[in-house]
C-alpha cells in the first residue's frame, strides 16, 4: 500500500517526515530588558492572586518544589532557583512572588531554548498549548497574564504557546489586551491574540455559537501542525477565571500522571440565598454513574457515595464529564483520525448536538467529553483540591467569592491545646490542622499521600443525565424536559478499555 503523505502524530517529536522549523520568530531582548518587562507586569498586576504564594507554609513551599519539579522546563538553578522563589515562606517584604529580586529573573531568562531540560525521558522537552476565551474580561487580565507568565516561567518558555481569542467585549478588554501582546512578546513567550467584534446575536443558538469561539482558541494548535509540523503534548483550556501558578500546575502535574483524557479543577458561584459559595458548572459535570452534580456546598454535591467521599477530603475523582473553569486536555484526539458519529473521520473539535439525529442538546462542554468517552479517551478526573471562582464578588456577595475560596492562615495560638502559630510542622499529619479540614481552607493546604498516587478508573455509565438547550435567542437556560441519554454504541464497545491509557504522558 502506498504510504500516506500525512504524518503520523508522534507526541511531543516534530514528525521525522518533516524537517524540523523553529518556533515563530520572535527576537529575544537582553536578560535585563526581559527583567524590566517583568518589573512593569508586577505593578499593573493583581488584584485577586497576589496573595495565593505569599508567606504559604514552610512544609508546603517544600512540597511544591519537589511534587512540581518534574514540570520544570529549565536547568536548575545552582542556588535556589527563581521556581521556589515562587512559593517562598520568607518574611521578607521587599520583594513578592510577582516581583522577585532582579538576580533571580535575570538569572533565569538568560537561558535560551538550548538550555532546556527533556521532561520525557529524551524525547524532547513536553510541549504545552494553552487556549483562552475572552469576553468583557478587563477585570481578570492582569490575573491571567501574571499567573501565565509564572507558570510558563516553570514550564519553560519555549515549551508554551498562548492562544487567546477574544470576541464582542464592550469594556476595554481589547485595549488592555494590546499592552500584554506587546509585553509578553518583550519577554520571549509565544502568543497569538485574536479579537473580533463578532456576538452571539439574538438568533444564533447558544451551543452553536460557543462551540465555534471555543474552536477558534484552537486555530493556532492546527496551523502550527500544518505550516510547522509542530505538535504539543498538552492543551489547557481555560475560561475567564482567577487561577494561582500552584492551581494551573496541579491540574497539569494530575493530568499527566494519570495519563487522563480531560482534568478539571471545582469553579463556584456565591449562592445568596445560601450565604456561601456553591459548587458552580452542574449542567456539564457528571458523576461515573452518569448523575449530574448539584449547586450546592461542599457536602452535597455528588450523589455518587464514594465519588463524595473523595471529593470532601479534596482527592481527584473520576467523572464522565467535567468543565469548571480550566480543563487539561490530552491533545491526541484533537489530532487522531478515528471513526467518529459524524460519518467520517476527523478530530474532535467543540461542536453542538446533532439534534436530527436525536442527540441531546447538551453543553459543547460536555459533548467534548461524550466525544473523547467515544474515542477511548474516558480517563477523566476532577481536581477538589483546585477551587475557582470566576468573580471577585456580586452585587448581592456581602464577601468576595474568592477571598472565601482562599482565606489566608490565621494565628492559631488563642485555640485550645494550640500552643504554636499556625501552619505543621515535618512530624505532624496535615489532617490535624484545624484550618486545613475546613472545605474552603488556606490556600497552602499541604499535600496528603493518596494525592501522589494514580486513580483506578472504572468504566462509564451507560446513561448520562442530559438537560437539553435547543432554542435560540435570550433563553435563560435549559429549555427541554431533562433525559437519561443512553451512550454511543462505540462508547459502550470500549468496555474498559475506554478508560485505558492510550496516551502515555507521564514523567519517565
Amino acid at each position: 500500500m502506498k504510504p500516506t503523505s500525512t504524518p503520523i502524530w508522534r507526541s511531543s517529536h516534530t514528525p521525522p517526515t518533516l524537517r524540523q522549523t523553529t518556533h515563530q520568530p520572535i527576537s529575544l531582548p537582553s536578560p535585563e530588558s526581559r527583567y524590566r518587562v517583568l518589573d512593569l507586569l508586577s505593578t499593573l498586576t493583581p488584584h485577586y492572586t497576589r496573595e495565593c504564594s505569599r508567606r504559604v507554609q514552610p512544609l508546603y513551599s517544600q512540597q511544591v518544589h519537589e511534587r512540581f519539579a518534574p514540570l520544570f522546563g529549565h536547568k536548575p538553578q545552582q542556588s535556589s532557583s527563581s521556581f521556589f522563589n515562587l512559593f517562598s515562606s520568607s518574611s521578607n517584604t521587599s520583594y513578592s512572588p510577582l516581583n522577585p529580586p532582579p538576580s533571580v529573573y535575570t538569572s533565569f531568562l538568560s537561558q535560551d531554548s538550548d538550555s532546556l531540560t527533556p521532561s520525557n525521558n529524551g524525547r524532547g522537552p513536553h510541549k504545552y498549548f494553552f487556549a483562552i476565551n475572552l469576553y468583557n474580561s478587563f477585570d481578570i487580565i492582569p490575573d491571567l497574564f501574571s499567573t501565565l507568565f509564572r507558570v510558563s516561567s516553570i514550564l519553560g518558555y519555549p515549551n508554551v504557546f498562548v492562544s487567546i481569542y477574544e470576541n464582542g467585549s464592550t469594556d476595554q478588554t481589547k485595549a488592555l489586551l494590546r499592552i500584554y501582546d506587546a509585553l509578553t512578546r518583550a519577554v520571549g513567550l509565544r502568543v497569538t491574540i485574536r479579537t473580533s467584534s463578532r456576538t452571539r446575536g439574538a438568533f444564533n443558538h447558544r451551543i452553536e455559537y460557543l462551540a465555534e469561539v471555543r474552536n477558534a482558541a484552537f486555530v493556532p494548535l492546527h496551523e502550527l501542525r500544518e505550516t510547522q509540523g509542530e505538535y504539543f503534548d498538552t492543551i489547557v483550556f481555560m475560561n475567564d477565571i482567577l487561577p494561582c501558578v500552584d492551581d494551573l500546575l496541579e491540574l497539569i502535574y494530575q493530568s499527566r500522571l494519570n495519563s487522563a483524557g480531560i482534568t478539571c479543577a471545582a469553579d463556584y458561584m456565591y449562592h445568596s440565598e445560601l450565604g456561601q459559595p456553591v459548587f458552580y458548572d452542574n449542567w456539564v459535570a457528571r458523576d461515573i454513574n452518569g448523575t449530574a452534580l448539584e449547586n450546592a456546598p461542599f457536602e452535597g454535591i455528588f450523589h455518587h457515595g464514594p465519588s463524595q467521599s473523595r471529593f470532601q477530603t479534596h482527592l481527584p475523582v473520576q467523572v464522565q464529564s467535567c468543565w469548571n473553569g480550566i480543563a487539561v486536555l490530552d491533545p491526541a484526539p484533537f489530532y487522531e483520525f478515528r471513526p467518529t458519529r459524524e460519518g467520517g473521520s476527523g478530530p474532535v473539535k467543540f461542536r453542538m448536538a446533532r439534534i436530527v439525529d436525536g442527540e441531546c442538546s447538551a453543553s459543547e462542554c460536555s459533548l467534548i467529553c461524550n466525544d473523547y468517552w467515544e474515542k477511548g479517551y474516558g480517563r477523566i478526573l476532577m481536581i477538589p483540591r483546585v477551587k475557582l471562582a470566576y468573580d471577585s464578588h456580586t452585587s448581592t456577595s456581602p464577601k468576595k467569592v474568592y477571598e472565601t475560596l482562599h482565606p489566608q492562615r490565621r494565628n492559631l495560638t488563642s485555640i485550645r491545646g494550640y500552643a504554636k502559630i499556625g501552619g505543621l510542622t515535618d512530624t505532624e499529619n496535615p489532617k490535624t490542622d484545624p484550618q486545613d479540614r475546613a472545605w474552603f481552607g488556606p490556600h497552602d493546604r499541604l499535600f496528603v499521600d493518596e494525592e501522589y498516587e494514580r486513580i483506578e478508573f472504572g468504566e462509564g455509565p451507560s446513561h448520562v443525565w442530559c438537560w437539553g438547550w435547543d432554542g435560540a435567542g435570550d433563553l435563560e437556560g435549559p429549555d427541554v424536559d431533562p433525559i437519561w441519554e443512553p451512550v454511543p454504541n462505540r462508547t459502550t464497545e470500549w468496555g474498559v478499555r475506554g478508560v485505558a491509557v492510550r496516551h502515555e504522558r507521564g514523567f519517565t
